[in-house]
């Protein structure tokens, strides 16, 4: 019996190998030449691993591929057992860590939901509660009974993420497969793991995408050939990683390939909180630095930013004269406070030589985003205080 609480995740000292299989001899005769040879090698990809994660947490997990993320999710999940050391999970644990894993090719979608739901724990009463929901979540209705051999990778995604988003769980374990669907469908994702995460949920999420992370997690952890490096907060966490591969900088793309020929250009565009961390997640009120670095020669440079919505319509624009630029210059744009909501948005940046002829003057776009709040919808943030007064009676209006 565990002695766990429910969505508490613990790990001790957790070591797994895997050993690499060199091809098999299939003649007399490379079995004889074998025979001599080095047996197969054993291959780390936990070493003496200890986490704690306390129930109701959301820890994002990040690293090189091959760094030991998904074997670790694969242990906690009881998929692949240890060779030393403890991991283990309080209460009932729901896993998407295998696209398509658990599904039966030739079981059409519908069969594909009671199975997993099985597979999970869960016995046919509660499944049959949830099936309606799963359907509409995974917007595959005029597809779910079709055998899921016919589905596309996508279609396999949706499928599986709505099953174990619909699956009430104690802990979820998530990997790196939301990055197979479409954007609306991943945003749809984060959303959803948002809502079971304030229903108490404890969550390990496995992901590339630092929005993905910032989004939903409040701690990270950094794993690199099987060791943790980095266990704190979001901001740092990421920084950390980036630090690691070396690509701390660089986070926005040039939206001008061959802009060698022109005299400015912004050469990096970074966005940043108050304390100077890079930062791609903010929430409603909290302040966000731009900050931008011009290269070339201009007498009187203008430099504009934009910030679009996910459709590509423009929400807000400033430009400033910067005035001479001689090689290099820093510029910075202090927002002392995001009056966005929940949402992802670009923001754009470009620089113009006002004694050159006229021509596209955006350079480099960075992606952020906003979380969502409960007491408001749409793009601008105008959220206020509300007053009530007790409505005056008809004699004391005449008087």
């Amino acid at each position: 019996m565990s002695d766990l609480a429910a969505g508490e995740i613990v790990l001790e000292r957790a070591t797994r190998s895997f050993r690499l299989v060199h091809e098999r001899p299939r003649t007399l005769k490379e079995l004889a030449v074998s025979l001599g040879r080095r047996p197969a090698s054993e291959v780390p990809a936990l070493r003496e691993f200890d986490l704690r994660v306390a129930p109701g947490e959301a820890v994002g997990m990040v690293g090189r591929n091959g760094a030991g993320k998904t074997s670790l999710l694969r242990c906690l999940a009881g998929i692949v057992p240890l060779d030393a050391g403890r991991a283990e999970c309080g209460g009932r644990v729901v896993s998407l860590i295998e696209l398509g894993a658990g599904f039966g090719q030739d079981f059409t979608g519908r069969e594909n939901i009671w199975l997993n739901g099985a597979l999970h724990g869960f016995s046919r009463e509660e499944v049959e509660e949830r099936i309606a929901q799963i359907v509409e979540f995974s917007e595959l209705a005029e597809f779910i009974d079709v055998p899921v051999k016919a589905y596309s990778a996508g279609m396999f995604l949706r499928l599986g993420f709505a099953i174990v988003a619909h699956l009430e769980a104690d802990v979820l374990l998530i990997d790196e497969i939301l990055a197979v669907g479409d954007e609306s469908f991943q945003r749809k994702c984060l959303n959803r793991i948002s809502e079971q995460m304030e229903a108490g949920a404890t969550l390990v999420l496995v992901s590339h995408d630092p929005a993905a992370i910032e989004r939903v997690c409040d701690r990270v952890v950094v794993v690199d050939t099987g060791r943790k490096e980095f266990d704190g907060p979001v901001a740092e966490g990421l920084l950390h990683y980036h630090r690691m591969l070396g690509t701390e900088r660089g986070a926005s793309l040039s939206l001008r390939p061959h802009a060698a020929d022109r005299t400015v250009t912004i050469t990096e565009l970074e966005i940043k909180d108050a304390e100077g961390r890079a930062r791609h997640m903010f929430r409603p009120g909290e302040p966000l630095h731009v900050t931008l670095s011009l290269a070339g020669r201009a007498e009187r440079a203008v430099v504009a930013v934009e910030v679009r919505d996910r459709q590509g319509a423009t929400i807000f624009r400033t430009d400033v004269t910067a005035g001479a630029v001689h090689d290099t210059l820093g510029a910075t744009f202090a927002i002392p406070r995001v009056t966005l909501l929940g949402g992802d948005y670009d923001l754009v940046a470009g620089v113009l030589n006002q004694d050159a002829p006229a021509g596209p003057t955006l350079d480099r776009v960075a992606r952020f985003s906003v979380t969502h709040v409960s007491d408001g919808e749409g793009v601008a943030d105008l959220r206020g205080s509300w007053t009530f007064e007790p409505a005056q009676s008809g004699s004391e209006v005449l008087r």
